[in-house]
């Protein structure tokens, strides 16, 4: 018989914080970087965090100095993006790996300027909403895979237990089942939940940025769609009334992407828990 290999290498769906730092000047970097990522701790703490700076157009701030702000902010960094191949060098001394990448086409500059739906979509969010985007890495064969369209959904029929994670590869999913606090619900595309939605759930986590998540009755920890996440402050649900709600991305007139929180006109089978 065959003996089992001890060492193996695999793919994962681990959380992986990408750490996005645009242009800006050095004197508000410090200040901007430490408030972001001191909002962020508990998300940071549950992570891998890598630090993004392929989106840098300027290049007013030293690289190093990006590293040395966030490294200042007590956060361990696993890796460094970049998408100028000129900047590895200057990279190279901080025992750090650094990973040349494209920009994703969904985070270049001027993209999709489209706004007119930003106003129609319900309530923007609040200042809870950072630069700090969430995204789920997957396996590296599927790394840039759209969800696929013939797909039937996955379907959540058991409770979701604090500690428990459920992963809709490729697809939507209908929790049918409540989730508890400290679980992660996470779906390549939309979330449509007719039980208590509560934990981390994170929708169009391969980067679909039309996915949208669904609730009857909304009590997440934390939520993102297409890596873009909002940590829910007190009083936030309240403005929407206790109905169902959606979350969407919106993208606004410069580029720049939010979630936004919507109320539903409820239905019988929402109703239904």
């Amino acid at each position: 018989m065959k003996r089992r290999r001890h060492v193996v290498i695999k793919g994962s769906s681990l959380p992986v914080l990408r750490i996005v730092v645009r242009d800006g000047d050095l004197c508000t970097l410090r200040s901007e970087v430490a408030d972001t990522l001191e909002n962020a701790r508990p998300l940071l703490a549950e992570a891998i965090a890598v630090l993004d700076l392929r989106e840098r157009e300027a290049g007013e701030v030293d690289a190093r100095q990006i590293v040395d702000a966030v490294r200042d902010a007590s956060i361990r960094l696993a890796a460094v993006l970049i998408s100028d191949g000129n900047e590895r060098g200057r990279l190279a001394d901080l025992d750090l790996p650094v990973i040349e990448a494209p920009v994703p086409t969904r985070d270049r500059p001027g993209r999709g300027a489209i706004a007119e739906q930003a106003a129609a979509n319900g309530p923007s969010a609040t200042s809870s909403e950072q630069s700090i985007e969430p995204t789920v890495e997957a396996p590296a064969t599927r790394a840039q895979q759209a969800t696929e369209p013939d797909l039937a959904p996955a379907y959540l029929t058991r409770p979701l237990r604090s500690g428990q994670r459920f992963y809709a590869q490729g697809r939507d999913v209908v929790v049918a089942a409540p989730t508890s606090r400290g679980s992660e619900l996470i779906a390549d595309g939309s979330i449509y939940a007719f039980s208590p939605l509560r934990g981390r759930v994170l929708a169009g986590a391969s980067g679909n940025t039309s996915a949208c998540i669904v609730a009857s009755n909304l009590d997440a920890e934390l939520v993102a769609v297409a890596g873009v996440y909002r940590i829910f402050e007190a009083g936030d649900l309240k403005a929407v009334g206790d109905g169902p709600v959606s979350l969407a991305l919106s993208v606004e007139a410069d580029g720049s992407e939010r979630l936004t929180l919507a109320s539903l006109a409820p239905s019988s089978y929402m109703q239904r828990r």
